[in-house]
């Protein structure tokens, strides 16, 4: 058992001993505690197929490859994009830190230039690499510590049962840096796992909507296999395929390095 499930448990146990916590969750924070401590296993390899599809219907198409491992609670991920040859050795490091008071660290590197490009937190709203993703979009779970958290109630989605949560950046700041005013995330009950998210942008308009087109379990985990990000205000989509997942490989820790990125993916 990975040492994220075990010290995820404890927090879910510590959650239900509270008195707030009946044998459902009663809060938004509650509900994406459970997501972030969701089991993901302790490392995973994975390819992507990414469509980028403008109003006109014109489609730009890449490949990548991505990997990540999980530290306690924390968690690191490297991707490469594989094709077309214009973006190709392209790559994203990130350090995804659980303390909240610990800023997450992200890295860009531009093959052209032969420069990484660190993001700052004040970047993280700017969308990655053309597509409907922020470079904030892209990580595994949002901060939790960046939100207000409001438990709308349940619904039914697609046939499941799913907890309706809002997200509102805690500062005027946050709001700038997010690009967002509001997220709405859509869970399943099931497997903890949002099947939809829903975006505002700073001006509180509809901004755009994420929707997970498969899930399915591999190796006994619930994985996702693809998703559509949809920008309503410009009519351009991101359309994502997952393929070839591998759990629980042994991911070196000098995958997740910036001496790494700069190399290029050359095989595991």
């Amino acid at each position: 058992m990975s040492i994220k499930i075990i010290l995820s448990a404890l927090a879910v146990l510590t959650m239900m001993s509270s008195p707030l916590y009946a044998s459902e969750p009663t809060t938004g924070l509650e509900v994406m505690k459970l997501v972030e401590a969701r089991d993901d296993g302790d490392d995973l390899i994975k390819k992507t197929t990414q469509r980028l599809i403008d109003k006109r219907g014109n489609v730009r198409e890449r490949e990548m490859i991505s990997f990540s491992k999980d530290y306690g609670l924390d968690s690191k991920s490297v991707s490469y994009f594989l094709a077309p040859a214009n973006v190709r050795d392209t790559a994203m490091l990130t350090w995804d830190y659980a303390d909240e008071a610990r800023d997450d660290d992200q890295w860009l590197y531009l093959p052209a230039l032969k420069k990484v490009r660190r993001i700052s937190s004040s970047d993280r709203g700017d969308y990655f690499m053309g597509t409907d993703f922020t470079f904030e979009d892209i990580k595994s779970t949002p901060e939790l510590g960046d939100y207000h958290w409001t438990l709308v109630g349940s619904d039914k989605l697609d046939g499941f049962d799913v907890w309706v949560v809002d997200a509102e950046p805690k500062t005027k700041d946050l709001k700038k840096d997010l690009g967002y005013s509001k997220v709405r995330y859509h869970v399943r009950k099931d497997i903890d796992m949002y099947i939809k998210v829903d975006f505002w942008d700073r001006k509180d308009r509809e901004l755009k909507h994420l929707v997970s087109t498969g899930i399915k379990q591999v190796d006994g985990i619930w994985t996702v296999t693809g998703g559509v990000m949809s920008n309503v205000q410009t009519h351009h989509k991101t359309e994502l395929t997952f393929s070839n997942h591998q759990y629980n490989t042994g991911l070196s820790d000098r995958m997740f390095t910036e001496r790494m990125i700069k190399r290029g993916y050359r095989g595991k």
